[in-house]
């Protein structure tokens, strides 16, 4: 597991950010595409978790935090557009606007949680006991460094 964590996943990041070239997406057509992906990625995988969440009998805030935090792609997605790029099934400009939204999407699914979720469930006790001050333990947990 060190190696993949220390070496292979950092070179498959790199390459993934090599082989995105953003300047393709220069026009208003291919930005509304962008947007349009983006904005089409984020509901149909939020929705469907949410759907499921809530056939599931969890609540409709529950269902939104658990919709939010599926929206992290990442890894997975890089994975399988890579290989359409390598195959030529996509090309340089639809994998450029793909890994933007992976990326945004992965960014966006820890504030997004926080939003629709984690204040009003930290405020009611549902995480655990869980409070602002104990959201630091790793940080309390891991000895400073001496240097």
């Amino acid at each position: 597991e060190p190696l993949v964590v220390l070496l292979l996943l950092p070179m498959f990041f790199t390459f993934s950010g090599l082989n995105t070239q953003l300047t393709l997406v220069d026009n208003l057509g291919l930005v509304a595409v962008t947007g349009v992906i983006l904005i089409g990625s984020i509901l149909a995988k939020g929705g469907a978790c949410w759907a499921a969440a809530r056939l599931t009998g969890q609540d409709n805030a529950t269902a939104l935090g658990i919709g939010a935090l599926m929206n992290a792609r990442g890894l997975m997605e890089l994975i399988i557009i890579n290989i359409g790029l390598q195959r030529g099934v996509i090309g340089p400009a639809l994998f450029s606007i793909l890994v933007l939204m992976a990326i945004v999407t992965t960014l966006m699914a820890s504030p997004m949680f926080e939003w629709v979720y984690g204040r009003k469930a930290r405020e009611r006790g549902d995480l655990g006991g869980l409070d602002a001050a104990e959201d630091d333990l790793a940080a309390r947990a891991v000895p400073a460094s001496k240097t």
